[in-house]
């Protein structure tokens, strides 16, 4: 008999090991298979990455004292910090400051990142041997997490921040202990601050209290000051995030009246619910995944028994991912975008965490459909060279040395930010990774001289009366703000 019992727990140590150490085999797999190389050799390449990189640069270097990182030099209230605000930006800051900061280091970070998390997941629940067969065959098999593992995006810090969050509410409907309420409560503050609409993420607490659904008077007080919270919590970050001027939250606030305002809206929701149940709205996997979270959600909601009006209980479990799938679905749909893998990063690290907290609530059908839908949709991966093509595109390949961006230097005794901030109209890692610490990015298309940034960096010849050429060279041309001297009589 000891020895039986010796041997379940040596194979859930195994087991726990196995998948603590899945996301750095998952890199070396995907980089060897797709790159033939090494995952050192990951770059960033899209704008987010790029942008991402270099405020991480820039802030573990300098600390606040870098320059903008904005789109069309439109700044933050307070602060110089891009359209991701601070919240990413420190984690990965802390990560540079222990380990240093080089071009691979995002994907890197990312592991470590998610072993980290799985580690406290796992710790948490202290799952069955069952349970953990299945985390480990979802979590390899999950498509989103596949193809983002070696991009320089923050899609993995997501994932370890879902993972935790989910070990905690675990916990916490287990043993209800305040400790663990408190801490739920202040997690799900922090992460807000990584994408704002993680403060739907305490909504279940509210409804369940001492283990048990309870829906009266304390929990529509709860309600109402969660949703002052939320709003603070909006509020306080936008005023340390740089304005995105593509988005549809910039066009809709800037609506003329409220007619305009109720149409613009009205057309957004429209065009996003036909693009997220469209068979012909984006390439197969996304189209996938959106049907994935329709079918877990619709699943979830029945059987909660929600929809019963008499006396079946309430299947918690299912309501809980129910709960959470519908909020951020809607949001996702009325606030954000449903095209170009935007909903994609939102939504699937979310997915991930509903499936797998029911994997860990003994939900059978769940688990064992879910891996059985991964592995199809990893067959329809494999017939996708587009896709692949589109995450592996020059992530291998290291960057051009630019030393005319290279030799730019850091002004100590600037008296304005703009002073350590340099004007790009091509965002590529060309430009991006070979300018220094503390010089802080702006993309602008329309060069003027109306710009206030010392600096421009354009791939064309340009004509302006308040910047003069000081170099160039075979990718483009430097231009310095010229600074008007007084002459006092």
């Amino acid at each position: 008999m000891f020895r039986t019992l010796r041997s379940v727990y040596d194979s859930r140590i195994v087991l726990g090991l196995l998948i603590i150490a899945f996301p750095k085999i998952l890199i070396w797999v995907i980089a060897l298979l797709v790159a033939h190389t090494q995952p050192a050799y990951s770059v960033p390449v899209w704008s987010d990455e790029l942008s991402l990189w270099h405020e991480v640069l820039s802030f573990s270097h300098k600390g606040l004292d870098f320059g903008y990182y904005t789109i069309n030099e439109l700044v933050p209230t307070y602060l110089s910090f891009g359209t991701h605000g601070f919240g990413t930006v420190s984690v990965y800051a802390l990560f540079a400051k222990q380990f240093g900061w080089e071009i691979f280091s995002i994907p890197s970070a990312n592991i470590f990142f998610l072993q980290i998390a799985y580690a406290l997941f796992l710790l948490l629940v202290l799952p069955t041997t069952k349970q953990l067969i299945h985390i480990f065959l979802f979590s390899v098999s999950f498509i989103p997490l596949i193809l983002f593992c070696s991009t320089s995006m923050s899609e993995l810090l997501n994932y370890s921040v879902i993972l935790v969050y989910f070990g905690l509410l675990y916990r916490y409907f287990k043993q209800g202990w305040k400790l663990l309420f408190a801490a739920l409560a202040i997690f799900c503050v922090w992460i807000s601050f990584i994408r704002i609409i993680y403060i739907v993420l305490f909504l279940p607490v509210l409804f369940k209290r001492k283990t048990e659904f309870q829906l009266d008077r304390k929990f529509f007080f709860h309600l109402l000051l969660w949703f002052i919270s939320g709003v603070i919590l909006f509020v306080l970050n936008g005023l340390f995030v740089s304005p995105y001027p593509d988005s549809f939250l910039n066009e809709l606030f800037s609506s003329a009246g409220i007619g305009p305002f109720i149409s613009c809206f009205a057309l957004h929701f429209f065009h996003n619910v036909v693009n997220f149940i469209s068979p012909l709205s984006e390439n197969l996997i996304q189209v996938l995944e959106r049907y994935f979270i329709i079918f877990i959600m619709i699943y979830s909601l029945l059987k909660s028994n929600i929809l019963h009006h008499k006396t079946k209980k309430i299947e918690f479990d299912y309501f809980v991912v129910f709960l959470i799938l519908i909020l951020f679905v809607l949001i996702n749909i009325a606030a954000y975008d449903v095209f170009d893998w935007r909903d994609y990063r939102v939504l699937a690290p979310v997915l991930f965490g509903c499936i797998l907290f029911l994997i860990i609530n003994e939900k059978h059908f769940i688990s064992t459909s879910s891996i059985i839908i991964n592995v199809c949709v990893v067959n329809v991966l494999i017939f996708s060279p587009s896709v692949v093509e589109s995450f592996k595109a020059n992530r291998f390949a290291k960057p051009v040395e630019n030393k005319l961006l290279s030799e730019i230097r850091y002004d100590n005794q600037a008296t304005s930010k703009f002073d350590n901030t340099i004007v790009l109209n091509h965002f590529t890692a060309n430009e991006v990774l070979n300018i220094p610490a503390g010089i802080g990015v702006t993309y602008c298309e329309n060069l003027s001289d109306k710009l206030k940034s010392r600096f421009i960096f354009s791939d064309k010849e340009i004509k302006l009366s308040t910047y003069r050429m000081i170099n160039s060279n075979k990718y483009g041309y430097l231009y310095k703000k010229e600074v008007k001297k007084t002459i006092n009589y």
